[in-house]
């Protein structure tokens, strides 16, 4: 059975504010939340259906809860039969010395990108992810689903703009910028040691970036296409990226 407290708790989760507060966050979905636990995230709560109740058979902290229930506290407009609530991986201050290749997302806003985008970069071996304040948050609901357990394996570092430039430049590495108007992603001389940087779906990356970073771009048929969706972009670049450093 669910209680008040445990509802109330679930359903203030869709606010960052709250997330933050209370170190957690919420997944749904049989495979979804079994890879999480496989991943060892800590689980604080397992909420299931009936008819799933096997699932997670010897598995502490798991409930039984009605369908109605359920479809209570889900963020899904289908809801699964299972909902968990995970304590959120610690976020680093900062990036270890010998990090590899980062992504590192300008106030992307779109929590599908965002959650395909740390998807697609772990997928290619890039487990380094910077963000921009301003950015969604990983841990909002839509970017977990989309991320398909991704965030049990990257590691993520927020500053803004202005520290992500020094901070490149104190380590010695080099801005990718993602523009329209760059080296063809196939013609750039990737390293492990780069920075991609992704802009905001419709403003872009900072200027701050663009003064003092190379830029790449993926040639295309601008005449008629302005411009790629960033997950799309970026799933791209990843893949030039990988297929140069023989990442893949």
């Amino acid at each position: 059975m669910l209680t008040k407290n445990q509802e109330k708790l679930i359903r203030s989760l869709a606010l960052r504010k709250n997330r933050k507060k209370s170190g957690l966050f919420v997944a749904e979905g049989l495979k979804l939340v079994t890879d999480l636990v496989s991943a060892g995230l800590t689980v604080e709560n397992i909420f299931q259906t009936e008819g799933s109740l096997e699932a997670f058979a010897g598995v502490a902290h798991t409930h039984a809860i009605s369908s109605q229930e359920m479809k209570g506290i889900s963020f899904l407009e289908t809801p699964s039969p299972v909902l968990a609530l995970f304590k959120q991986p610690e976020r680093l201050g900062d990036f270890h010395v010998d990090a590899g290749f980062i992504l590192l997302l300008d106030r992307v806003q779109d929590p599908g990108n965002m959650g395909t985008l740390l998807r697609t970069a772990l997928w290619y071996g890039v487990e380094h992810i910077g963000l921009v304040k301003g950015s969604v948050d990983v841990f909002n609901p839509k970017v977990v689903q989309a991320s398909m357990g991704a965030l049990a394996h990257v590691q993520c570092v927020e500053k803004s703009a202005e520290e992500w430039v020094e901070w490149s430049a104190s380590k010695g590495r080099r801005l990718l910028v993602a523009d329209m108007d760059g080296t063809p992603a196939a013609e750039m001389n990737w390293t492990a040691k780069d920075i991609l940087v992704l802009g905001n779906e419709g403003q872009g990356c900072d200027d701050a970036f663009k003064a003092v970073g190379d830029k790449v771009t993926l040639p295309g048929n601008a005449a008629k296409m302005e411009s790629l969706n960033v997950a799309i972009s970026g799933a791209t670049l990843l893949y030039a990226y990988a297929t140069a450093s023989n990442a893949i």
